[in-house]
């Protein structure tokens, strides 16, 4: 008869501590417990899984660890509450019968009792319970499908975290207004031209977290201007619904027009080719006139530092950091669009009004061609429908073209819709800071005389307004 004091070990696992404090697992050791002291077995060891599913796939390290000690020989006998704490997959209980076999280890359960994997009728009643183990479970996860799809079509809240934007109240989502005004000034940023990561600078930078309290980068702000939410759209598993529960806090054209911005494939390649420095080619060299292009040089502590230089041959020409004279000449800029007089000769098209909403009529047309080409993309729609679809918003799309034209639409500058200047400016992007600093002034860079100390002088940057 074997030795019953040989070394055992207890395994747990919970699934989902909804009680987030592994009470969940403390009562199946607690119950292991009792059992091993019944079979005079010594407990040497309890391997803990908490809140890990088996049928998920997920690896579990306590159990993978277990096994290990099963095949060394250090765990003889294992008691688990019920055989599914074990297993749900198949795979992982042949592994596991295999060992026990080759390592003689005992198995006992509270609920089912020992199972003699040692015989072959121990292993086809493991492998029954098995198979109704992970029947259970899939039969568990097409139900909460299912109710997943019931509520998000009745545009119903399907569960997991509230999302960022709002609260639950009595059950039912209220719309959190600091949070929301982050998502509005996102989705309007992007619209108005802004990258993801001048966003996700600017959020970081003002010290707002997302909802799991952490910084924002750009996967997370990218999917936070794209959710459909937003516009109080009800999606299953990224197919629109119809309407959500949840109120919305943009329209749905701005929420399409975002996304079709975001998702565009020539979006990120053209970032990438774009300049990296904001007065590139824009600064001139006080002596010659000529623009001045940048360049780098690691500093004494590895970290790269850019310089704005004349190119002309000869001694005499401008050299300048880059980080200062940036920062000043952005804060010129700003405070010139702050100031009321600038503001009032600006060189804005005739009808500001009129070309803001053309603007975002043309960007919400092309969301829209965007949205119906992944429609025929995904078999929603037929390609005579694409087409239909094509040519009418095309042809909407060219009379709003044709308009901005008329309008004087190159300006870059901000409409009178504006309220922030400075929050406007932070998030609308190198491109469009470039085009508003070329629009409104020249800057020159006199050269640094030789006996000047090596500190930024303001007095040596020249600007030329080039408006009165």
């Amino acid at each position: 008869m074997q030795d019953k004091q040989f070394p055992a070990a207890i395994y747990c696992r919970i699934s989902s501590d909804r009680e987030g404090a592994g009470l969940g697992v403390q009562r199946q050791e607690q119950d292991c417990r009792e059992l091993a002291a019944s079979l005079g077995w010594q407990v040497t060891r309890v391997y803990t899984d908490n809140d890990i599913s088996a049928y998920s796939g997920k690896r579990r390290p306590a159990y993978r660890e277990m096994l290990d000690a099963m095949q060394s020989g250090r765990v003889r006998g294992v008691i688990a509450w019920h055989t599914d704490r074990l297993h749900r997959s198949p795979r992982e209980l042949e592994e596991y019968i295999d060992i026990s076999e080759q390592q003689s280890v005992t198995t006992h359960t509270v609920k089912a009792g020992e199972i003699d994997l040692s015989t072959p009728s121990g292993r086809a009643v493991a492998r029954t319970l098995g198979a109704w183990a992970r029947y259970e479970s899939e039969h568990k996860s097409d139900r909460g499908k299912r109710k997943q799809l019931q509520l998000a079509q009745a545009g119903k809240f399907t569960g997991g975290p509230v999302p960022f934007g709002w609260e639950m109240v009595d059950k039912l989502p209220v719309i959190v207004e600091a949070d929301a005004a982050e998502i509005r000034k996102a989705v309007n940023s992007i619209i108005a031209g802004a990258s993801i990561g001048s966003i996700v600078r600017d959020l970081n930078d003002r010290g707002i977290l997302t909802r799991r309290n952490m910084k924002w980068t750009s996967t997370a702000v990218r999917n936070l201007v794209m959710r459909p939410t937003n516009a109080g759209q009800a999606v299953y598993r990224g197919e629109i619904m119809g309407k959500s529960v949840f109120p919305p806090i943009v329209s749905v054209d701005q929420w399409r027009t975002a996304t079709a911005i975001v998702k565009d494939p020539s979006r990120r390649s053209a970032f990438d080719s774009k300049v990296k420095h904001l007065l590139a080619g824009m600064l001139r060299c006080g002596k010659c006139g000529e623009a001045m292009q940048t360049s780098s040089r690691a500093g004494g502590t590895d970290a790269t530092r850019f310089y704005y230089k004349c190119t002309t041959a000869g001694d005499g020409h401008s050299f300048q950091t880059a980080q200062p004279v940036e920062e000043l000449i952005s804060a010129v800029t700003v405070a010139m669009l702050e100031s009321q007089h600038v503001s009032g000769k600006m060189p804005m098209p005739g009808d500001t009004e009129k070309l803001a909403s053309l603007q975002d009529h043309a960007l919400t047309l092309r969301g829209r061609l965007e949205e119906s080409a992944n429609s025929y993309a995904d078999g929603a729609i037929t390609a005579q429908q694409l087409e239909a679809i094509t040519a009418r918003v095309r042809s909407q799309l060219d009379e709003a073209n044709a308009s901005m034209a008329q309008l004087g639409h190159g300006s870059p500058l901000p409409g009178p819709d504006v309220a922030n200047i400075r929050e406007w400016w932070a998030a609308a992007g190198i491109e469009r800071q470039r085009a508003i600093i070329d629009t409104l002034m020249t800057v020159y860079v006199d050269p640094i005389r030789k006996s000047a100390p090596r500190t930024f002088d303001p007095d040596r940057i020249r600007i030329e307004w080039k408006q009165a």
